[in-house]
């Protein structure tokens, strides 16, 4: 068994020990951590030559779930951001930073069901999601919490490739359980102080999920012809941009190819470009480009033709 498989097997045993001791809920910590594994790998996205991995995990529980869980929420936040960093670094995944899994309440879950959302959102966006979970906990911004237990990894240091989007929801303060948990992944253990779970844990300001919301919320694509101020919604997951007739957007550039390139939806709320093999190239922000993923704000070059991309 190598070094990664037992340091998962302990994170497992000792979610499960937790699980046993603590819980009286049908929700498995080392459930949600597959589950949110197996969205990571589903959400990925390609982009210059690397795979890039979700760095926002959402888990929706159901009310009563919650009032059971939510003592344990710190420590079962940070175990899975660590497990989740780990599992990305063995399989060659970039993360715009340390990952971060927060909890909400779902009301069309039932008793015992839960999701996880993963979404791709930039490291900026991170750190202040972080310091909101804190403050609803209670707890001061501290080394330990969001950190991945591995001593080269350095979350707040990373690259920042892309400012990915905007992610769903905001939490608010509420009372904390504190975690307490060693960092050195060859000695793992989970240190959980005893808890009562006799009487449901009065949360006066749990996180409510709203899918109406959420989906009026959702950010949507443009073009705009920096020249005419022609704006292009991107209302499909392709769309062509070049001097033929059949392309989605046709230039009158005798200095674009005919098929000269192609925005596409990498996921809900990811965008890239691609130059298809055109003549003179393709540009983002004056760099040449072969394919790459992109920010709202980003000014794209066809021929002679600019448009500034809007992800709003």
């Amino acid at each position: 068994m190598g070094l990664f498989s037992k340091f998962e097997r302990r994170v497992e045993d000792g979610f499960e020990g937790i699980n046993d001791k603590l819980f009286d809920a049908p929700i498995s910590p080392v459930q949600i951590t597959k589950k949110a594994e197996k969205q990571m790998r589903r959400e990925k996205t390609v982009g210059a030559g690397k795979e890039y991995a979700p760095t926002l995990y959402t888990v929706l529980v159901n009310p009563d779930d919650d009032r059971r869980l939510f003592g344990m929420y710190p420590t079962l936040a940070g175990e899975t951001e660590t497990y989740l960093r780990a599992k990305a670094n063995e399989e060659g995944l970039v993360m715009d930073g340390a990952p971060l899994v927060r909890f909400m309440v779902d009301d069309d879950l039932k008793h015992g069901k839960f999701d996880v959302i993963a979404e791709l959102v930039s490291a900026p966006i991170i750190a202040q999601l972080r310091n909101e979970e804190l403050e609803r906990y209670g707890l001061a911004q501290q080394p330990g919490y969001g950190m991945p237990a591995h001593p080269q990894a350095n979350p707040y240091q990373q690259p920042q490739p892309h400012d990915y989007m905007q992610p769903q929801g905001y939490p608010q303060n509420a009372q904390p359980y504190a975690p307490n948990y060693q960092q050195d992944p060859n000695s793992y253990q989970l240190e959980a102080q005893p808890a009562s779970v006799a009487e449901p844990i009065p949360v006066p300001n749990t996180m409510m999920f709203d899918h109406q919301q959420s989906a009026s919320a959702e950010p949507t694509a443009a073009l705009i012809n920096m020249t005419t101020d022609r704006s292009f919604p991107l209302t499909n997951p392709r769309v062509l941009i070049g001097r033929a007739t059949n392309c989605d957007i046709v230039l009158d550039d005798l200095n674009a190819s005919r098929t000269h390139a192609e925005i596409f939806r990498e996921s809900p709320n990811v965008w890239g470009l691609a130059d298809l093999g055109s003549t003179n190239g393709t540009l983002v922000n004056g760099k040449h480009i072969a394919s790459v993923l992109l920010n709202d704000g980003d000014r794209i070059t066809v021929g002679t033709t600019t448009f500034l991309f809007t992800f709003r």
